[in-house]
């Protein structure tokens, strides 16, 4: 994802639906669907009644992105989201993220193991074909 556009709602460059989108590198309908499930809060509307991402909504957008990225789950993101609209202290909230983190390493350290061993097998393969044998 590339660095996010300066926004400044007091000049006018708030960002319409779809150029956000183009911004974060998602979909339209993600970010419809992150307001719709309340991951995200609804922006302001501009005078034609088309949605327009600020600084604040891209920002938390891209949170959200990053967040899926790294595999939260909806529901998981909502209880986030959720926290942060109650205001939730700074602890409650990075106690959720560092619960994540702990199962984004876990799942890290397993892709890891199973890359090591699908190296094994390329390895074996490319020797097979070589018809060098194996040290």
């Amino acid at each position: 994802m590339n660095p996010l556009p300066d926004v400044n709602t007091a000049t006018g460059t708030a960002l319409t639906i779809s150029a956000a989108a183009d911004a974060l590198g998602i979909t339209v309908d993600t970010i419809r669907y992150y307001e719709k499930e309340g991951i995200a809060p609804a922006p302001r509307r501009g005078g034609d009644g088309w949605r327009r991402y600020d600084q604040a909504a891209l920002t938390w957008l891209a949170g959200v992105a990053m967040l899926r990225g790294t595999g939260m789950n909806v529901k998981e993101m909502k209880e986030y989201a959720a926290a942060y609209r109650a205001g939730s202290s700074d602890e409650e909230r990075l106690t959720l993220l560092e619960q994540h983190q702990t199962a984004v390493l876990a799942r890290l350290a397993e892709v890891n193991r199973h890359l090591s061993a699908l190296e094994r097998k390329i390895d074996a393969y490319k020797q097979a074909i070589s018809g060098t044998p194996e040290p």
